[in-house]
């Protein structure tokens, strides 16, 4: 199976920022994968510094991507599967639970 190679960024008349990963998002979509963000229209949310995020319920498999992709040195998989990238200061990435916290000492 031959790999889909991804561009840096966007096509003309395509957002330059988000356009290329698409079909990554297609793909963790077809594996089943949902997104967190569900109450944006297109996935991505911004944060106060201007980065978008786009973020998964599940996680997802660094492997399986990186057999399936070819990411340009700008993109850059993480083993825990999260993807950023640098030129277009956007990534992907699971959206884990948040865990309560707690300022109990365990008892002995």
């Amino acid at each position: 199976m031959s790999k889909i190679q991804l561009a840096a960024q966007g096509a003309p008349g395509h957002d330059p920022r988000t356009s290329h990963l698409r079909p990554v998002i297609e793909y963790l979509l077809v594996q089943g994968n949902r997104p967190a963000q569900w109450w944006h229209e297109d996935g991505w949310r911004s944060d106060p510094g201007g980065e978008l995020h786009y973020a998964f319920t599940e996680p997802i498999n660094a492997a399986q991507l990186r057999e399936h992709f070819t990411f340009p040195d700008s993109i850059q998989v993480q083993d825990d599967g999260s993807i950023r990238d640098s030129l277009n200061r956007v990534d992907i990435s699971y959206d884990r639970p948040q865990t309560p916290l707690s300022f109990d000492l365990p008892k002995l």
